[in-house]
């Protein structure tokens, strides 16, 4: 496989050529070597405020983290990130780092190249897994005593998982309930095979599953069990049941075939394997053809159409009603299509869909300009009148936002807020007794590292509530740094109090 010269410490990264992956799923994003992961990690400054750690939403020791590499001590570089992050592979290859996160917030970006950070993560994450691989056993994080507490945790996405993690380290028994056959939830059917590889995902979850939390497959809260039979079984309920509710468009000529949900579509393609798609294409309902617009300018978009160029091998566009400055998408999946010739059509917005025989042909285009500021102080899009055009296509990609999973809060009466998101209070109690809720479910679409975020904090007051603990009890988290402050800066990677 041909890959793009070394540039280690240079932005992004080595990648797969783009005319080999477009033809197959394989992850586009090569690895370090061992050499080169310890020579990025040894450009870190160790700075005594680490601002990528206050950046991270689930406080990553990234410092930690880089100076136990730079030395060649990859386990306790693993021991120091695994303690507040449980699934390590998937952020390092999910997080936007430069977008608000922790390589944004690195100070070598201002005087030249942030550290690779998620590179350096990853590598770390690997080695654990083809540690464990070679049965040399890697210890888990510090947990506390059992304490006969139950609580069960409605979704296995990624809030869900941090949450049932960290409730089980304080010693509760955890019941994890997903309505589908395989946890993951947006991690395992909303991202790619070639951004996110299944087995990385598959490879923490058992490794949080062998801490003893427990996951019950194919049970939708709400139709399978109810959460009143929930609540009798267990002392707390915690729901994350995250974003799934597809937003509602009233384009004329929507309805006609070949229009379908981006986020559905992903969904079906990766819901039971890739792999398993492409054998049983025949028989499933989407038929693309060779002329395939995408509507939206997020990271689903681009996953929507990166996969239907990897299925078709047709003609991509994605059409996006503000500028390319615009796109809140993760800017190197944004170069990757690029590469992979995926087309941009930009300030532009379907106006109406025709067809013939009830089948999609064309789109009526609105050509937009950006006007007056919204409410977010983001400029709206608004249509330029006599400017409309036509776009032929064989399918539309409808990939413009998801709302929250509205099932479970319909279903058993819960109060809600807007959107038909999950009231929660300061503590994530909803209306429920007994029943908090955390990420997607409460918010919206967001990203993995802070749906993890919001699932942890849920289940930091999930514990204070079973224990009857004052509010905002030291976590493990902020005992983790009391602990360490300073160990990370010591060679031989011993730990100890700070200095009188």
């Amino acid at each position: 496989m041909k890959v793009e010269p070394n540039r280690v410490g240079a932005f992004p990264f080595r990648k797969s050529d783009p005319e080999e992956r477009k033809n197959n799923f394989s992850e586009v994003q090569q690895p370090y070597t061992e050499e080169e992961v310890m020579r990025e990690a040894d450009r870190c400054l160790l700075c005594g405020t680490p601002v990528c750690i206050d950046a991270c939403p689930v406080l990553l020791d990234v410092r930690g983290m880089n100076e136990a590499v730079a030395r060649g001590d990859f386990k306790k570089a693993h021991e120091r990130i695994r303690e507040t992050n449980p699934l390590l592979g998937v952020t390092a290859r999910c997080c936007p780092q430069l977008q608000g996160l922790c390589e944004d917030a690195c100070v070598l970006r201002w005087s030249g190249q942030p550290i690779g950070i998620g590179l350096i993560q990853r590598y770390v994450a690997d080695w654990e897994r083809k540690q464990q691989q070679q049965h040399s056993q890697q210890s888990d994080p510090s947990t506390s005593p059992e304490t006969g507490k139950k609580v069960a945790v409605i979704g296995a996405g990624p809030g869900g998982i941090a949450a049932a993690e960290l409730l089980r380290r304080y010693g509760h028994h955890v019941s994890i309930f997903e309505e589908l056959s395989t946890p993951g939830g947006t991690a395992w059917y909303g991202i790619p095979d070639y951004h996110l590889p299944k087995d990385v995902l598959l490879y923490e979850v058992e490794r949080i599953k062998g801490m003893g939390v427990e996951i019950k497959r194919d049970v939708k809260v709400g139709k399978d069990i109810t959460i009143s039979q929930l609540a009798d079984g267990n002392d707390a309920i915690l729901i994350a049941t995250g974003s799934k509710d597809t937003v509602k468009l009233d384009t004329p000529g929507i309805d006609l075939k070949g229009i379908y949900d981006g986020y559905q579509f992903l969904e079906t393609v990766f819901g039971n394997g890739v792999d398993n798609y492409r054998k049983n294409n025949n028989s499933n309902k989407y038929d693309l053809g060779k002329e395939v617009i995408v509507i939206g300018g997020g990271d689903t978009a681009l996953d929507c159409a990166r996969t239907a160029l990897r299925l078709t091998k047709g003609n991509v566009t994605i059409v996006y009603r503000r500028t390319e400055n615009d796109m809140p998408a993760d800017p190197i999946m944004l170069e990757e299509a690029k590469e992979e010739e995926v087309k941009f059509r930009f300030l532009a917005e379907p106006k109406s869909y025709e067809g013939a025989n009830g089948q999609v042909a064309t789109v009526t285009m609105n050509s937009m300009h950006l006007g007056t500021p919204d409410q977010t102080g983001r400029r709206s899009p608004e249509p330029v009148p006599g400017k409309e055009f036509k776009i032929n296509c064989s399918s539309v990609l409808l990939a413009v936002g998801r709302e929250p999973n509205s099932f479970l809060q319909k279903k058993a009466g819960i109060k809600t807020s807007k959107k038909n998101s999950i009231a929660i209070n300061d503590q994530y109690k909803t209306s429920m007794k007994g029943v908090f809720a955390a990420g997607d479910v409460t918010t919206g679409e967001t990203l993995v590292v802070k749906a993890m975020s919001s699932g942890r904090e849920a289940a930091q007051r999930v514990h204070e509530y079973l224990m009857n603990l004052e509010e905002n009890h030291m976590s493990f988290y902020e005992k983790y740094y009391t602990q360490n402050l300073y160990d990370r800066m010591l060679e031989d990677g011993e730990t100890g109090p700070p200095p009188e």
